[in-house]
């Protein structure tokens, strides 16, 4: 028995110089390297090749008060992209019509240090709105050439909310449209949501201008979705990118 021999019939002995490299491993640990990459240029390729559609749209949203109605409105761009054609590159539950949003919540002062915001979450799109029931990757071009505007039903309404206290993002509360009083108080009361297609620029600025803690909670939710107990359980569901899109100013 050759030396070589010996060393490989003994479990635990160091294998013979000329033994190949084995790493089962590797191509595993490969692939999970170049996933995020693949995954990156898949969305790069889509974007090149899918039909894409934009337009602005602006939410006014008007309340009255003890004082007299308040207004307030924000602008925002939607980029609606057809994937239709392009399934080999995409995830079943994306294919179709996909939307990108720019822009910030309706930031509406009621009362001095009372805010309504009229969310990005639930937001609803112009070409459903307009639209209804046609499909949206038809009616999308539409809208280039649109300048109209539609009271919204209460059906398409956005998430409505406010804040016990504006300076804990905890203390976040659901707004019922149809009971604007439970929140603020008697004489309070929701007079109407309009859409609108606009040439207006994007808004900015105005959330962060009343919430200044918004760049802390940017990718987060209010509160630790995970916690086994929390004092307000709405907050859970709600994080700054209901509120504005991007980066901190």
């Amino acid at each position: 028995m050759t030396r070589s021999d010996r060393q490989m019939s003994h479990p635990g002995t160091r294998p013979p110089v000329n033994a190949p490299l084995l790493a089962p491993d590797r191509p595993r640990r490969v692939v999970r390297g170049i996933a995020p990459f693949l995954l990156v240029m898949a969305a790069v390729l889509l974007a090149a090749c899918s039909n894409s559609n934009s337009w602005r749209q602006k939410l006014m949203v008007t309340v009255e008060t003890p004082e007299g109605a308040r207004t307030a409105a924000s602008v925002v761009s939607v980029t609606m992209r057809d994937t239709k054609g392009y399934e080999w590159m995409t995830l079943p539950q994306a294919r179709g019509a996909s939307y990108e949003l720019t822009g910030e919540a309706v930031v509406l002062e009621l009362a001095p240090g009372r805010y309504l915001f009229a969310l990005l979450k639930g937001l609803p799109y112009a070409t459903n709105v307009f639209f209804p029931d046609e499909p949206p990757v038809e009616t999308a071009p539409r809208l280039a050439d649109m300048r109209t505007s539609l009271a919204l039903p209460a059906a398409r309404y956005p998430l409505m909310v406010t804040f016990a206290d504006i300076t804990d993002p905890a203390s976040v509360q659901r707004v019922d449209p149809d009971d604007l009083a439970a929140s603020f108080g008697e004489g309070y009361a929701l007079s109407s949501i309009t859409l609108a297609i606009t040439d207006e620029k994007v808004t900015k600025g105005k959330v962060e201008a009343v919430l200044g803690w918004w760049c802390d909670y940017r990718s987060k939710y209010f509160v630790d979705r995970y916690a086994e107990k929390a004092e307000n359980e709405f907050a859970r569901n709600i994080g700054g990118s209901h509120f504005r899109t991007g980066e901190c100013q």
